[in-house]
């Protein structure tokens, strides 16, 4: 009787005091003892150590995108002290726990202690049969995208593509995406971060391994989202900027066991494409392996979305090999992953490229053009291996290794003018410049040069990054948090350079010149640092201080070699390029001081930042996080160069400032979510301590450099502003400001008797640039048959920099005003295996200078067309884009054209769709050009390159799913 007293008792002493505010808040891991995985639909009962009740918890879980990734016990104690837990689960032997708590004062009321211990529960025999049970078949319109919470979900197999199509293919049709041709991938304005492939990183988050490889056939949901970072996961503190990542689910069937997919092309000029792609999944590894060898350097496909432009297409017709390997492993526990990753690519690349210039001069204006043939051969090799640890703390580390060697040869014809060419010539001005005898051309021709060049480089470094997360007291509600980076690495360097330049004067008024020159170059490089960050929370708020320190150590040789002051080397020998005189000692003595530079110089950077933020826990919350970062540089560089030795020392303490201000709101019914955002950033930078050096570079007669040791510190402000609203719909605009004080520029002077320039680094005050974005996407219809996307965006710049004509007295500021305005549009419809697209894209320039010579410029781009996909009898399935791409306001009169261009793929599958035919044809109108234009305060630049030919190619695509057999 004494003893149920005494429990009694007990109990209700315990009850009462669970009432107060001081009872304490416990999460407690669970999972399988087995596999490591979730247990769900459980009970938890806390109970005193003689077993008596003292109250129920609750079985919760931690989440991932609407997918349960963790189970918790969330449980209520009265005060610090010993409990026992009993769990129990339908599946699963009752489990019993003994556990202790600890927690600090610190930890406030509301604060949770956190058990690190995993609980771990056996589930019974006759719980691990297989129940097989009924499909539900239930018939529907395959919509395209669904907001499921703060999630973007696309339904791969509701887009109609080709049978052979890769991911990329997918990604281009996905409603508020856009890919670029760098692999660079933006949803609703929003640039991804990395691809995940089921959740994880494939090939280190590179896109464009997963874009051309991954067939997009293995696909079941795309889904996008801003991922909980490593930080969250494993402090449990909310970071204030989450990456937006792209995370491709595979199907089921995919996602274990083996799968390979091969292709196989051939086509007319010549061009022939194989590709190899294999991938083995199980629930805690992955090995990926894929080879890919084409001559036709473009990954697009007929019927494609056609965000893409012919100034965006890559240069030149380029054959490249490419092949790598990944091996991804995680335990069962979730304590260790493994990561190793290998690539090897070749690259060769034949580009022609014409360029028209103009230079924007104080009185009349200086004009150029270009043309260049050459051959660049590029093999790289990159291999990294990385580890993850979750064991008194978080240990992550691993070791970086990459390297490259390339040739490269080249032809480069260059004309420069006093006036306008295309004022007495429509076409072919450069041609007339070189050939023999007098025309019309030559007279207002200032020079002619004829450059040969030949180029080997190699290049390797590595690194060695470790990282260490802790939280020493976290069991006991203390979330004090200490982080340690260390990286280091080494990096070296060299190529042999040869050149031969022949410049030729038209009017008599300057000498000519004919220069053989050799340039070998040597660089070593290495770096390392470390930083330690402490953290504390103090409820709301967060406050940090990190303290880093890092060196950095780079040395070099640049040396140059007149070879045409040699005997046998003139411009009229024999001498081929690439080769050099037998006698080291004929080198020595053609050693060109003035432009030859031995240095070492070193970087010591102290970086101290302070940072406070503060969140509430609201559902309608407010954060602000407020940064002040202080770096204090020294600088010490020792520079030779025209026979002259330079010590210096530089010691400057930089203050900076980041400022960071969110608002959400949550609302069912008009909308569901709105966040506004405003930031501010400021930051300064120091000139580099080789340019205000007093040393000439004439290496180049028509560019000579002088250095400026008047430099000062460039100072930049930054303000972004944007707004997300989530509903049906989904919009977003963004709005940024920056301004730069003290820019680096570079004041150019002009020399009428030789065309060329005078430059050297400057400071300049009036650069300011705003731009905005405004994005939409909607399914439109009742059916959601129509997908309606949109984006808006605009430009200003406000450029200054500094020209002059040599012999006057005062510079002047070249002020350029550049309005850029843009605007994309697509409708797509898409029933019953039919998908068909409208979409229309138009930009427009408007340059405006301050001078009074100055001619507006205001230029026009825009394309518009159709895609579409068909289903037509025989099982043969079409697809084909057709659009027309105009230019107009270029200086070039050619290049004021409208292209009509129109792909095409017809296909047939068999064999259960395992095995794929199909015929491409690429540009069949025959009218594809590349085509860029660039302006800015000093110049207006546009640019033609040759591109990929027409042609027509036939594909056989074969794939294979071995599945893993079930255990008996």
């Amino acid at each position: 009787m004494r003893k149920v007293f005494i429990g009694v008792v007990s109990v209700l002493c315990m009850n009462l005091y669970a009432q107060k505010n001081d009872s304490i808040n416990v999460l407690v891991p669970v999972a399988d003892a087995f596999t490591g995985k979730v247990i769900e639909n459980g009970k938890v009962e806390v109970l005193a150590l003689d077993s008596t009740f003292i109250a129920e918890g609750q079985w919760s879980y931690s989440e991932d995108n609407g997918v349960r990734t963790e189970t918790w016990l969330n449980l209520r104690v009265p005060s610090n002290g010993r409990y026992l837990l009993r769990l129990t689960q339908n599946n699963y032997f009752t489990t019993y726990q003994q556990i202790v708590i600890e927690r600090s004062k610190r930890a406030g009321a509301d604060g949770y202690v956190l058990l690190k211990d995993k609980i771990k529960m056996r589930k019974r025999p006759d719980a691990m049969k297989d129940k097989q049970l009924g499909e539900a078949v239930v018939t529907a319109t395959k919509i395209k995208m669904v907001m499921k919470g703060d999630t973007i979900v696309y339904n791969a197999d509701a887009f109609q593509l080709s049978k052979g199509s890769m991911l990329d293919a997918l990604i281009e049709q996905l409603p508020g995406a856009e890919l670029k041709d760098n692999g660079v991938i933006t949803v609703n304005g929003k640039q991804v971060s990395s691809l995940l492939v089921n959740g994880k990183d494939f090939f280190r988050g590179d896109p464009k391994v997963a874009l051309e490889n991954l067939p997009a056939y293995m696909v079941n949901k795309v889904k996008v989202y801003e991922k909980e970072t490593d930080f969250e996961k494993f402090s449990g503190i909310k970071e204030r900027e989450r990456p937006l990542v792209m995370d491709v689910n595979l199907k089921k069937q995919y996602s274990i066991g083996w799968i390979a997919n091969a292709e196989a092309a051939y086509g007319t000029k010549d061009k022939y494409l194989g590709r190899l792609f294999a991938l083995r999944f199980t629930d805690c590894s992955r090995i990926a392996m894929y080879g890919n060898i084409n001559n036709t350097n473009d990954t697009r496909r007929a019927g494609s979305k056609g965000d893409w432009t012919p100034s965006s297409l890559p240069e030149g017709v380029q054959t490249s090999r490419t092949g790598g390997a990944e091996y991804y492993y995680e335990n069962r526990q979730k304590t260790l992953q493994w990561t190793s990753n290998l690539t090897v690519s070749d690259v060769d690349n034949n580009t022609s490229t014409f360029t028209n210039s103009e230079s924007f001069l104080p009185s009349n204006n200086f004009y150029s053009q270009s043309k260049q043939n050459g051959d660049h051969d590029f093999t790289t090799m990159s291999t990294n291996h990385e580890f993850v640890v979750n064991k008194a703390g978080r240990h992550k580390g691993g070791v970086n290794f990459s390297g490259y060697k390339n040739s490269a040869n080249s032809l480069k014809l260059y004309g420069g003018f006093n006036s306008d060419p295309y004022a007495l010539i429509q076409a072919g001005a450069l041609d007339s410049l070189f050939m023999p005898g007098n025309n019309k051309i030559k007279e207002i021709a200032q020079y002619r040069r004829r450059e040969q060049s030949m180029l080997n480089g190699k290049y390797w470094s590595v690194t060695a990054p470790y990282n260490l997360w802790l939280f020493p007291f976290k069991e006991k509600g203390i979330y004090d948090f200490f982080s340690l980076n260390v990286v280091g690495s080494y990096d070296k360097y060299t190529h042999d350079a040869f050149n031969t330049y022949n410049l030729q004067y038209l009017n008599g008024t300057s000498n000519d010149e004919y220069r053989n020159r050799y340039q070998p170059k040597t660089e070593r490089h290495y770096n390392y640092s470390a930083d330690l960050t402490y953290l504390t929370v103090f409820g709301d708020f967060q406050p940090s201080i990190m303290y880093g320190y890092s060196q950095d150590y780079r040395s070099g040789r640049d040396e140059l070699y007149r070879l045409d002051k040699l005997d046998n080397w003139s411009q009229n020998s024999n001498a081929t390029l690439g080769t050099l005189p037998s006698a080291s000692s004929e080198l020595q003595d053609v050693l060109d001081l003035q432009n030859s530079v031995y240095s070492s110089s070193w970087k010591r950077l102290h970086q101290m930042k302070f940072e406070v933020r503060y969140r509430n826990k609201a559902a309608n919350n407010t954060e602000v996080t407020v940064t002040f970062p202080v770096n204090i540089e020294l600088d010490h560089l020792l520079y030779n160069r025209s026979g002259r030795h330079f010590d210096l020392h530089r010691t400057k303490p930089l203050f900076m400032a980041n400022g960071v201000m969110q608002q959400v709101f949550r609302k069912e019914g008009a909308w569901e979510f709105v966040s506004l955002k405003l930031n501010y950033n400021f930051t300064r930078r120091q000139p580099d301590l080789v340019k205000t050096l007093d040393v000439v570079d004439d290496s180049n007669p028509l560019y000579i450099q002088n250095g400026n040791s008047g430099l000062k510190t460039t100072a930049m402000h930054n303000v972004m502003f944007e707004i997300y609203v989530r509903q049906k719909r989904t919009y977003r605009f963004n709005f940024s400001y920056n301004r730069t004080h003290n820019a680096l520029a570079t004041e150019r002077t002009f020399v009428p008797t030789t065309g060329g320039y005078i430059v050297r680094p400057v400071n300049v005050n009036g650069n300011w640039a705003t731009d905005g974005k405004f994005n939409i996407t909607h399914n439109l219809g009742k059916k959601k048959l129509f997908t309606l996307s949109n984006s808006t965006s605009y430009t200003f710049s406000h450029s200054v920099d500094m020209a002059n004509i040599a012999g006057s007295v005062n510079n002047a500021l070249s002020t350029i005003k550049n309005l850029y305005l843009h605007e994309q549009l697509s409708l797509d419809y898409s029933k019953n295996g039919w998908n068909v697209g409208a979409k229309a894209r138009a930009s427009y320039s408007h340059l405006a200078g301050n001078r009074a010579d100055f001619n507006t410029i205001n230029a026009w781009d825009y394309n518009y067309g159709i895609t579409a996909r068909i289903p037509i009898p025989g099982g043969i399935g079409l697809s084909t884009d057709f659009t027309i791409f105009s230019r107009r306001g270029y200086d070039d009169p050619s290049l004021n054209s409208d292209d009509v261009v129109w792909n095409m793929r017809l296909e047939r599958s068999v064999l259960n769709g395992n095995l794929t035919f199909a015929v491409d044809g690429f540009d069949i109108l025959h009218n594809l050009s590349k085509v860029t234009r660039t302006v800015n305060a000093q110049g207006r630049i546009e640019s033609y390159s040759n591109v990929l030919p027409s042609y027509f190619m036939a594909h056989v695509i074969y794939k294979l799913n071995i599945k893993p057999k079930k255990k008996k």
